[in-house]
């Protein structure tokens, strides 16, 4: 749990005047001053447990999410028993048990409301992603090759697009068998969606020639099993059995292509290109500072997308996520561009000159010195991003918004 107040603001109040409590009542209503005391004593460990995640620099909390509520519970219960019975001293301490609980099972409810709102809202933006991605993918040829690779160079009835004609059991929609072999699936869970069913959309297996025009390939994956075997059929059809761990998939798949993607007269939205840097560390040379941008210009409207990391020369970096940029053009070849979600980062100034690029920004946030001068060129690539649908603003700004959203981005260091 993420949280924005801080829980010793009510673990440690709640210690003071539950103790308070329970000595103040310990003659007049002994059953009162017990529980008073031992909701000290959880307020006490609970501030304890609490200064050993901030040593430990815990930033998600999932015990708060239990303790918060008990504790104000607790003190709004122990708080009414209070204020019903003399002595007055344990009258007033008891209402400031109230007057700390009760504020803080309001700011906790509130919290979770927000935090389930958040999630409904992240949900359908990527279930939006996943539509708009599907689509774009299966628009036109150009689009598939993007996503899964050259499809022209091996013939046969199992090669290339297969869609399939009839199936039994998971829902298996399509498979690619790209010019290298490799070999993905997609599958639809909901109509109008279609998904990779590895994640990362990575292939499935790459596929070896058998016997009698038989592709075969195997994925083992710790204790996960995956055997493919693809043939032709008489009738020109290709057939697929996918052993799952001993449980048969079998597929019947037809060779089609999709429509050539069309170029447009004048795109709506303008690529104005990609640029990158991958610059030495100054304390550490085998390091790399990757700064990569991709920016889309729309009559002055700019959005973008940033890719920062650092990492050892050589690396396979599995998880890099692209930050959302939008600004304005202020000139020509100049646009000021803003990072969402980071108010406390100030604009940068991002120009081109002379076929590069050049970013003047925050140290904080391009490091070391602020100042990047970036090639036409890209380290990391990503097919969402190649499909982007410059041909339609209402469709690009949907997808940028959805698409682009937390997008991961994998790269190797140079």
């Amino acid at each position: 749990m993420h949280h924005d107040l801080d829980p010793a603001l009510l673990f440690g109040p709640v210690l003071v005047l539950a103790a308070a409590v329970a000595l103040l009542l310990w003659r007049a209503n002994r059953g009162v001053a017990v529980v008073a005391g031992a909701l000290a004593a959880i307020s006490a460990l609970c501030l304890v447990n609490e200064k050993a995640a901030r040593a430990a620099h815990a930033s998600i909390r999932v015990d708060l999410l239990v303790t918060i509520p008990v504790v104000s519970v607790a003190a709004m219960v122990v708080g009414i028993f209070a204020v019903r019975r003399p002595p007055l001293a344990g009258r007033m301490v008891g209402a400031a048990l109230l007057a700390v609980g009760a504020p803080w099972l309001a700011w906790f409810a509130w919290t979770m409301t927000r935090s389930t709102f958040e999630a409904q809202a992240m949900t359908r933006t990527f279930g939006q992603a996943r539509r708009l991605y599907s689509e774009e993918t299966l628009l036109c040829q150009g689009n598939l090759v993007k996503r899964f690779g050259p499809l022209a160079a091996r013939g046969g009835a199992c090669s290339g697009h297969l869609v399939v004609t009839s199936r039994s059991g998971y829902p298996f929609t399509r498979a690619i068998v790209n010019d290298e072999g490799q070999l993905y699936l997609l599958f639809s869970s909901q109509q109008g969606t279609e998904d990779n069913w590895m994640l990362g959309d990575g292939p499935v297996t790459r596929l070896n020639q058998g016997t009698n025009q038989m592709l075969t390939g195997e994925r083992l994956a710790g204790s996960d099993h995956t055997r493919v075997e693809l043939r032709p059929t008489n009738t020109g059809a290709c057939e697929a059995k996918i052993d799952r761990n001993g449980h048969v998939d079998l597929l019947t798949l037809k060779k089609i292509e999709l429509p050539l993607c069309e170029a447009p007269a004048a795109a709506a939205v303008r690529f104005v290109g990609a640029w990158g840097a991958a610059t030495p560390e100054l304390n550490g040379p085998q390091f790399r500072h990757l700064t990569q941008i991709w920016l889309w210009d729309t009559d002055g409207t700019a959005r973008g997308l940033l890719l920062t990391d650092l990492a050892p020369s050589g690396m396979q970096r599995d998880y890099s996520f692209t930050r959302l940029l939008r600004g304005n053009r202020r000139a020509e070849n100049q646009w000021e561009l803003r990072a969402d979600g980071e108010p406390a980062e100030p604009p940068f100034i991002f120009t081109l000159s002379d076929g590069r690029a050049r970013i003047t920004g925050s140290e904080s946030m391009f490091r070391p010195s602020g100042d990047v001068l970036l090639e036409p060129k890209e380290f990391a690539s990503h097919p969402k991003i190649a499909m982007a649908p410059v041909r339609d603003r209402a469709r690009f700004a949907l997808y940028f918004d959805n698409v682009f959203f937390n997008l991961n981005v994998p790269w190797t260091v140079p």
